[in-house]
């Protein structure tokens, strides 16, 4: 009989120890085996265990929750099992496939960023039954033949990641996504996992319906994140680089993330800044070589800070992220949720500092007709369309719109069925009854960017009002004690971003740590917490 050599996993010696303890499930031994922990998170146990049944789910959870997992056991769990997984982002796929490497598992990815060869040769190896996971951008769907061959070798799950940008009622919906409940119902009688950690009731039902899931067993919970302290402080534009640099100077607070609502601007704050502290930039605009040399000095601690757009944060696992700062207004509660909570997923108390003024808006407002122009731009692009004309870029020229208005206008009329790609590859009229759907479209992102210009003025605890937002009805809601609307009243929670002191913060910093441990004797209280963040001991001592 031949030998087979087998790569040796990490949790080898576990396997061997609870073999004998399988039980009927084997949910819980798969999760000890092949993850190698101990427990499911809070809710884990019951979506693995929908989706190793087969059922249809929909997982919406915060960022840091573990939704990767809920599809990779049940994959594990079924023999002979195999997972196609749609996906983003390059960086977001390179990391899951290392991760289940890392495991013993077997897992490929089709990308722009690999040649020819190399997605053949994974492509090979899914015909072959070599592979139980295979990870693709959703664009990859749309490549002549490619649906073809999944469905000659279907896979037994699909999981769609990051799946609110289906919907066009989400906040960062995208025209790719949009057809992938047509192209996956060829792949029947898979059953499909969701996951997202941002989506409101109305996108919840939109990701149902969009993916003609059947009877989808649906999951929200856990928006509550009782280690990050909400705080929001008015604070003009000319002021918040001071405010920025007062903050970076309290190691406590380090490593930050900075979000900026520019290109310009997150280049121009890390530049005045990089003499005093270890910063960088990160915007979608930057040579790809150079936003990777970014994200991985940030992710081996090598920066302090990474001042970013939104381009930067989806599927980034750093977990000891202290600080996130918003250094103007979010465009939506949804996007400012997701992006605070990269923050803190150690368990350890963090923060999410948000510097607003009105003026903020007049920025908002002009990313807004950006990416959702106005109905009479629409009606004009509409119309050369109709005359036959298809390049973007003699639309431009001649309405006089910038060329990205003009590339937004046309990938709106596609997606509400205004126009549509021919076979050579040109923008044809497929329809007349476009406008009434756009319209609402338009209207529910204005509704969206005026609910997240009042947050900073609603006077109720912060992180009630985003779980609510997100309808989570498992919440035992209640105040979270650490926001700054709940600790208005005590000297910590009322002292403004530039004047408070290094007492100060290191103060507030120890309320957060006893709400988030509760009973902690202070001897266990500092070799438990604040030998991780470095803190001198006779400063704690003398705090407390």
């Amino acid at each position: 009989m031949s030998s087979v050599n087998f790569r040796r996993h990490p949790c080898s010696e576990k396997r061997l120890v609870v073999m004998s303890e399988r039980s009927s499930s084997p949910i819980d031994w798969v999760l000890k085996t092949t993850f190698c922990f101990d427990e499911f998170r809070p809710r884990q146990r019951e979506v693995c265990l929908s989706a190793w049944r087969g059922n249809d789910v929909l997982l919406v959870m915060p960022t840091g929750s573990g939704k990767s997992l809920c599809y990779q056991l049940p994959t594990v769990a079924r023999q002979d099992s195999r997972t196609l997984v749609i996906s983003p982002l390059i960086a977001l796929i390179e990391d899951q496939v290392a991760k289940l490497a890392a495991l013993g598992l077997s897992a490929g990815r089709i990308h722009s960023g690999l040649d020819r060869a190399q997605s053949n040769r994974v492509c090979q190896m899914w015909r072959e039954g070599q592979l139980q996971f295979l990870f693709v951008a959703p664009e990859r769907l749309g490549v002549p033949g490619f649906m073809s061959f999944l469905e000659n070798h279907k896979p037994s799950l699909v999981a769609i990641d990051e799946a609110h940008c289906i919907s066009m009622w989400g906040h960062d919906f995208r025209s790719e996504y949009r057809s992938l409940g047509e192209r996956l119902a060829r792949l029947r009688p898979a059953n499909f996992v969701a996951l997202t950690a941002t989506a409101t009731p109305d996108v919840q039902k939109d990701i149902v319906s969009q993916l003609r899931m059947k009877q989808p067993d649906i999951f929200i919970h856990g928006f509550r994140r009782d280690n990050i302290a909400i705080s929001i402080h008015k604070i003009f534009p000319e002021q918040r680089l001071e405010a920025l640099a007062s903050i970076l100077e309290d190691r406590l607070r380090l490593p930050c993330l900075v979000y900026a609502p520019t290109r310009k601007i997150a280049e121009l704050t890390a530049a005045k800044l990089e003499e005093r502290f270890s910063i960088k930039a990160f915007h979608a605009g930057m040579p790809p070589d150079e936003r990777r040399n970014v994200q991985s000095m940030f992710m081996r601690g090598d920066l302090d800070a990474v001042v970013a757009t939104n381009a930067f944060g989806m599927g980034i696992d750093k977990s000891n992220v202290r600080t996130v700062v918003h250094l103007a207004a979010s465009g939506s509660l949804e996007a400012y949720y997701q992006e605070i909570g990269r923050a803190g997923r150690d368990g350890l108390p963090s923060r999410a500092i948000m510097m607003h003024a009105a003026i903020d808006k007049k920025t908002l407002d002009f990313f807004l007709e950006q990416n959702y122009p106005q109905p009479a731009v629409m009606r004009r692009v509409f119309e050369m369309v109709e005359r036959g004309t298809s390049n973007r870029e003699y639309i431009s020229e001649e309405l006089g719109l910038p060329v990205e208005l003009a590339r937004n206008a046309l990938e709106k009329l596609w997606v509400h069925g205004g126009i549509c790609l021919s076979e050579n590859g040109q923008w044809v009229v497929d329809g007349l009854e476009w406008e009434d759907s756009y319209q609402k479209q338009r209207y529910h992102r204005q509704e969206q960017l005026l609910k997240a210009l009042s947050f900073p003025d609603q006077k109720t605890c912060r992180m009630g009002y985003l779980v609510e937002h997100f309808g989570d009805h498992t919440d035992k809601s209640e105040q979270c004690g650490i926001c700054d609307r709940c600790l208005s009243s005590s000297r910590a929670g009322a002292s403004s971003l530039v004047q408070m002191s290094g007492d100060d913060s290191a103060a507030h910093d120890l309320m957060l740590m006893l709400v988030a441990f509760q009973s902690k004797g202070s001897g266990q209280l500092y070799r438990e917490v604040f030998e991780k963040l470095n803190w001198d001991r006779q400063k704690y001592e003398t705090i407390t």
